[in-house]
């Protein structure tokens, strides 16, 4: 979403800059749009990055000036992971024990939903808190590949590639989620009237 008084580059640039990208930098854009795509993304890699591209050619998504050009894409790539039109209509959704997953439409009869009660309640606040985690740092490409990462259960080095930042920057970024991960959980406990 376009933010009061940020500055964008225009779509022609935006695609030139695609266009221009190198062979490290298209095979790191690849890297990304896998990690989403895997990390609870419906639609393929490839989809992802065709469709962002095209919407970023529409000028449907503004690329502002003070965000690397890899880190936008892949934010792009990730609001676009669950959109249920890049999903081929002969695969479904189906809530599972270990989350969601895409099934055929042939195989659904084979899947069970077996979540228990306290599964599920542990499941939802996790989300919850990782909701406001990324509502909270929304806009913020890197924190944004931090997050997926984590979802994802990448570290190290792993991550590192995957956020494309070094280990000194990482480690500010750990340090940023952190903290808000332990201002998230006092207001939790203050909610709840624990100390």
């Amino acid at each position: 979403m376009d933010q009061p008084g940020e500055e964008y580059y225009t779509a022609d640039e935006a695609f030139a800059t695609f266009r221009g990208l190198s062979e490290l930098e298209l095979d790191k854009l690849g890297r990304i749009a896998s990690f989403i795509a895997c990390s609870g993304g419906y639609a393929p890699p490839q989809e992802l990055i065709n469709e962002s591209f095209i919407r970023i050619a529409e000028g449907k998504r503004r690329w502002p000036t003070n965000v690397a050009f890899l880190a936008f894409v892949g934010g792009v790539m990730k609001s676009l992971a669950t959109d249920g039109d890049l999903i081929p209509e002969e695969r479904k959704l189906v809530r599972l024990k270990q989350g969601l997953i895409i099934v055929n439409s042939e195989d659904l009869e084979m899947v069970a939903a077996n979540d228990d009660c306290a599964d599920l309640a542990r499941k939802a606040q996790l989300e919850q808190a990782m909701s406001k985690l990324q509502a909270h740092f929304a806009g913020d490409g890197e924190m944004e590949m931090l997050l997926m990462g984590i979802e994802d259960g990448l570290r190290g080095k792993d991550l590192q590639e995957a956020v494309g930042v070094d280990a000194k920057r990482l480690e500010a970024l750990r340090t940023r989620m952190n903290r808000q991960i332990e201002k998230l959980a006092n207001e939790s406990w203050a909610a709840e009237g624990r100390p």
